[in-house]
């Protein structure tokens, strides 16, 4: 039910007191659209920046925030700014605060909590990503917030549970190639679906797991990000309120929880490809000049030259189709394209054949071929498609409507384990190997697609272990027709 309130406050320009939070307001911006899709009702949601980010317009939208939250069960509130602390009272600095009496024009972080809690919510989370102010010309003002005085202010609030970007002492820092600030970055993934992690199984995600998330996530965005080791440990305070609930997932994440479920099936297609040489193209003459870059020019040429091997392709699988299965001639849709693509479709597949130029070398062609639109694991499974494809075929490919978290995925394989499955992982954590007892072949997953990949022969067996794969990682039983988008 959408029902939540928040309110975000993106502090990015200062007149005076400090240089810009990059990427504040956009990332506060992007969280907010993302915000009703996960509970949150719009017009219980607030959005305070730019030139309403003075210390007297943030205060007096403090004292609306109970009419704005209304009887909401929840409340979010977050503050991205900069913030110093002045003997062990943390301040939030806001767009006028002024250098020469700092402590008079920033917001106190107690004021910030004491009219957080006049709200009626039973729970509340706050989110601070604070960066360090340093105010040079003031020795009696120090650049952080108080840890210390965070955790005695939200360990004395029976509703509110605070998560903050940064520990004392260390920066919030920002990725000027993804445009964001890195903790507001990972915090969008995890309200837009982009992550299961922690997520359970009903699709709410606690403040707790939420926490678990990003601190997990942040360091390991620091480390592809800056070459010269940085430190930036988000913290969390009152953990006793830590189980709030700060997102509802499961219209975003689909039922069950699992993070390879049927449900995100975009295609499931049986795929080949072959080597070729330029030189062996029906359509090549010596006096041809072969390609040294795979530019443009070079898929022009191999497309217009290649015309008459994709025609001859489709002349021989259009035969075998129509003697294996017994088509009608209407009920096949033939055509070879001008631009390197053919396909057969009909009532049960579509067969397409392309042929494209090598990137790795351009005087060598690679051809693809792919069986898809299937109308069923059935007919798959079928003779009559094992022996017109099953000399073709040797990966089974399954594409994902939405890219997942292969790190996340591998996390939950490797703390515990389904008897009989053993993976591997990328450095980088793009893509895993997964090996099942009993097959020999491979299975790799990416953020966009798991492939099986086997001997040819039988594709009906490429659909066993993909079936197999999905009742051990996705959820339980058969899909009666596979997708047919694509």
């Amino acid at each position: 039910m959408a029902d939540r309130a928040a309110l975000l406050i993106a502090i990015e320009t200062f007149f005076e007191a400090g240089p810009v939070v990059p990427y504040a307001a956009a990332d506060c911006a992007e969280l907010l659209r993302a915000l009703p899709a996960t509970g949150y009702a719009p017009e219980r949601c607030l959005l305070v920046a730019a030139h309403r980010t003075t210390k007297a317009v943030i205060e007096a939208t403090l004292k609306r925030l109970p009419k704005l939250a209304g009887d909401a069960p929840s409340l979010l509130v977050l503050v991205a700014s900069r913030g110093f602390r002045v003997k062990g009272k943390g301040y939030i600095a806001c767009a006028d605060t002024i250098t020469p009496d700092p402590t008079e024009t920033a917001l106190p972080v107690a004021d910030l909590l004491a009219a957080v809690h006049k709200v009626k919510a039973k729970e509340i989370t706050v989110l601070l990503d604070v960066d360090p102010l340093a105010l040079a010309e003031n020795k009696s003002v120090q650049p952080g917030l108080d840890s210390a005085e965070l955790a005695a202010l939200f360990d004395a609030s029976p509703r509110c549970v605070g998560l903050a970007a940064c520990s004392e002492g260390e920066r919030s820092l920002e990725t000027a190639t993804a445009r964001h600030g890195i903790w507001r970055m990972h915090l969008i993934e995890a309200f837009t679906g982009k992550t299961r992690s922690g997520v359970k199984k009903d699709g709410t995600l606690s403040a707790s797991a939420l926490h678990a998330f990003l601190a997990d996530a942040v360091p390991r965005t620091l480390r592809r990000a800056y070459e010269s080791p940085q430190d930036q440990t988000p913290a969390i305070y009152g953990e006793t309120n830590s189980e709030a609930t700060v997102a509802e997932l499961s219209e975003l994440l689909g039922a069950g929880g699992e993070l390879l479920d049927p449900t995100r099936m975009k295609r499931v297609v049986f795929r080949a490809e072959s080597p070729g040489r330029v030189k062996d193209l029906q359509g090549y003459r010596k006096s041809h000049t072969l390609p040294e870059r795979a530019n443009d020019w070079a898929r022009k040429f191999v497309n217009r030259i290649a015309a008459a091997d994709i025609k001859a392709d489709l002349d021989n699988t259009f035969d075998m189709v129509r003697e294996e299965f017994g088509y009608k001639r209407k009920d096949l849709d033939v055509s070879a394209e001008r631009d390197g693509l053919g396909f057969i479709r009909t009532p049960d597949f579509e067969y397409t054949v392309t042929v494209g130029v090598n990137p790795d070398e351009p005087t060598d062609v690679i051809w693809r071929r792919e069986v898809g639109r299937l109308s069923g694991p059935e007919f798959v499974k079928s003779e009559g498609f094992r022996n017109v494809f099953g000399p073709t075929f040797n990966k089974l490919v399954f594409e994902f409507t939405s890219p997942v978290d292969v790190a996340e995925f591998v996390d939950r394989i490797e703390d515990a384990p389904p008897e009989g499955v053993k993976v591997s992982v990328a450095s980088d954590s793009g893509a895993a190997v997964v090996s099942l007892a009993g097959f020999a072949g491979r299975v790799s997953v990416t953020r966009e697609a798991v492939t099986i990949e086997g001997p040819t022969g039988n594709p009906g067996s490429l659909l066993e272990q993909f079936l197999t794969f999905l009742r051990k990682f996705g959820t339980p039983g058969e899909p009666k027709a596979l997708p047919s988008a694509g």
